[in-house]
């Protein structure tokens, strides 16, 4: 990192700027004009001094070695069990190993980790009942798995209700999205934190160019009920397997497709059994990270406000980390012989207005008020 081109830069700024002040009250047309040139070149200065900090930003986000990341550190008061869907070759690995050390370092060592990536320590819905039961345990996934504890949460799902991942940490922390956090509470668990995953897609073992097309496809899907809304409004058929026997699906025709971002159809190797991406768009998913509140409020008030700060940065960054490797993976998945098809989204919209109509248990107007926290 350029620090001395900064720090350069950052003394010639001050030195015109003491120099533009320095000029009388009352200046003469001559000194009214130098002193207008010195301005001008303060703001040269600046606007350099904002480019080199840039820079240095990209730099040190290009110099962090992910691998040389503990997968472990012992935590001084507990020593959480992370477990997550992406393998240990997923860049999402590496991230998520700097997040735990993150607030590792941020909680002065109260909180330690272990990784626990595809899922080795069990399924999503086992692993939240672990923590919603007090051990030492987090797990990432959708809303939908979360719902199951706090209802009105599976609306973050409906498909083409959130545009645009900035929408997603907006979400979270508005009026809604801390009543689900308070609510949430209560069953035993605590957001840790609301990220951007990625903007999810249709992959499959044969062309699709509208809903029609997909009245006989069975689509693999997890057994929850938004998922289950998910696969209608595309117009498939749900078929209810865990992520880690979505590939045997395919391979053996239990399912016909899958859906999800480019990067996890990529490490999953679904390209093989299955030669089309339909860009539905259908959700710009949020993954949600979860802890056991009993396990939150065994932490110090100073260690707790660390690791919120974390994991609200986490939050707000991962959605550039994410931007930053979906072109990359579309590379690769065409360089395996995928074929990319765009196709027009809107019977795909028009049946998710239904959606609402399918979860009666959600609180009255809820799925407005969503809308409105967003927009």
């Amino acid at each position: 990192m350029n620090f001395k081109r900064i720090a350069s830069i950052v003394l010639s700024a001050t030195m015109i700027a003491a120099l533009a002040g320095c000029g009388a009250p009352a200046a003469a047309p001559a000194a009214q004009e130098q002193a207008e040139k010195v301005e001008e070149a303060a703001a040269e200065q600046v606007e350099e001094v904002e480019e080199a900090v840039e820079e240095a930003v990209e730099e040190t986000a290009e110099e962090i070695d992910y691998a040389a990341i503990p997968q472990s550190v012992k935590g001084d008061v507990v020593t959480l069990k992370f477990n997550f869907v992406k393998t240990s070759s997923d860049p999402e690995y590496g991230w998520y190993a700097k997040y735990f050390n993150d607030i590792y370092e941020a909680t002065n060592h109260e909180v330690g980790y272990e990784l626990y990536p595809s899922e080795a320590l069990g399924g999503s819905a086992d692993v939240l009942e672990m923590a919603a039961n007090g051990e030492d345990v987090v797990q990432d996934c959708d809303f939908s798995y979360v719902a199951t504890y706090v209802p009105d949460i599976a609306v973050g799902m409906a498909p083409y209700l959130i545009q645009e991942p900035e929408q997603i940490v907006k979400l979270w922390k508005s009026e809604v999205g801390q009543e689900w956090e308070k609510a949430l509470e209560e069953k035993g668990l605590h957001f840790l934190d609301i990220h951007y995953f990625g903007t999810r897609n249709l992959i499959c073992n044969k062309e699709v160019h509208n809903r029609a097309d997909m009245a006989s496809l069975k689509i693999r899907c997890a057994a929850t009920p938004m998922w289950n809304e998910v696969v209608r409004v595309l117009g498939g058929n749900a078929t209810n397997t865990a992520w880690s026997e979505t590939y045997q699906a395919l391979s053996q025709g239990v399912a016909d497709g899958a859906e999800s971002p480019y990067g996890l159809l990529y490490s999953a190797k679904l390209y093989e059994p299955c030669k089309y991406i339909i860009n539905t768009n259908h959700l710009v998913a949020a993954t949600t990270v979860v802890m056991s509140q009993a396990t939150f409020e065994k932490l110090s008030p100073e260690a707790q406000k660390a690791l919120d700060e974390v994991a609200t940065n986490f939050a707000e960054t991962q959605i550039d980390r994410v931007n930053g490797v979906t072109e990359e993976y579309r590379k690769k998945l065409e360089d395996e012989g995928v074929t990319f098809i765009d196709i027009d989204k809107t019977e795909f919209i028009e049946a998710a207005q239904d959606t609402p109509n399918y979860f009666p248990e959600w609180s009255e107007g809820l799925y407005e008020r969503v809308q409105k926290a967003i927009n």
